[in-house]
């Protein structure tokens, strides 16, 4: 009995300790942004709600496609790389490294597959490098306007995207989004088009915390003092943030390469707790991705 008791503790130890070695500097510690100095512990709600913000902003899928559909017997697959900014003042106080740079690499991996003309599906996955955190995705597409690539006359979509935030510590996040975009094709031979495409997405992102404590290192039943230590940060409604996109897509016979950049301007929608506002303080943000795929 004592040999298998040492064995787990010796397993449990072994998690936590490869736990803390996986963590990156973009990991969150939501309990740094709480205090108890007025002896109950609370939560700073407006740095919550902006760092939320910039979160979502890009963890949430991006759409680096065109307006126009695939078709029905189309089948697309991409691995996108983007160059993120962030205000770094948003991130010091809540992730492992105090001092977090303002520019944060994703990766979205994402598969679509055109169900009927001028309906298309997709699903997929997108993680922030030098971090445990990703989100699962999909979306839906309908071509509104499609087809006339021999006349001046552009396709029109509208698409819908969502995503599930997993890997972050005490973090419950979820993102939904609707954008129209425009594009139009020019064909070069029989095996090679360019599509530059344009477009508007309204971001929406709902996000709370778990049971949060302020001073993890110190068991609260062994306080004298008997004071309580834990907090949580509620949902103060959704954010929304708005996200222009611009870009242009390259296909040779199979192979898909598109460039694509948001500007997202910075979060203005004040939550609402309790009566009081809580203010989104996040800043202006910059998303430039290179995609690579294959195009059946």
């Amino acid at each position: 009995m004592p040999r298998r008791f040492l064995f787990s503790f010796a397993l449990a130890a072994l998690g936590l300790h490869s736990s803390e070695a996986w963590a990156g500097a973009y990991d969150l510690r939501l309990n740094q942004l709480g205090n108890a100095d007025m002896g109950t512990p609370q939560g700073d709600d407006a740095a919550f709600r902006s760092l939320s913000s910039e979160l979502g902003v890009l963890m949430a899928p991006k759409p680096v496609d065109s307006a126009d559909s695939l078709g029905l017997s189309g089948f697309a697959v991409s691995a996108d790389l983007s160059i993120n900014t962030i205000k770094t003042a948003n991130w010091s106080g809540a992730t492992r490294d105090t001092t977090p740079g303002s520019v944060a690499p994703t990766l979205q991996i994402m598969g679509r597959k055109g169900l009927w003309p001028g309906i298309e599906v997709g699903a997929g996955a997108t993680h922030l490098f030098n971090s445990r955190m990703w989100t699962i995705s999909g979306y839906g597409k309908v071509a509104l306007h499609e087809g006339f690539h021999h006349l001046p006359i552009p396709s029109i979509a509208l698409r819908g995207m969502f995503s599930r935030l997993v890997g972050a510590e005490d973090m419950n996040m979820t993102t939904a989004s609707l954008d129209v975009s425009i594009s139009h094709v020019f064909g070069l031979g029989k095996t090679v088009n360019l599509t530059p495409y344009a477009g508007y997405q309204a971001l929406f992102i709902i996000a709370r915390s778990g049971v949060l404590d302020v001073t993890p290192k110190t068991d609260e039943y062994l306080n004298p003092s008997g004071a309580l230590s834990e907090f949580v940060f509620k949902d103060a409604g959704a954010i929304l943030r708005h996200r222009p996109f611009f870009g242009l897509r390259f296909i040779f016979s199979v192979i898909r390469v598109t460039a694509e950049a948001m500007i997202v301007p910075k979060g203005g929608r004040d939550g609402k707790l309790n009566g009081a506002s809580v203010a989104d303080n996040s800043g202006l943000q910059q998303q430039y991705t290179l995609s690579l795929g294959l195009d059946f």
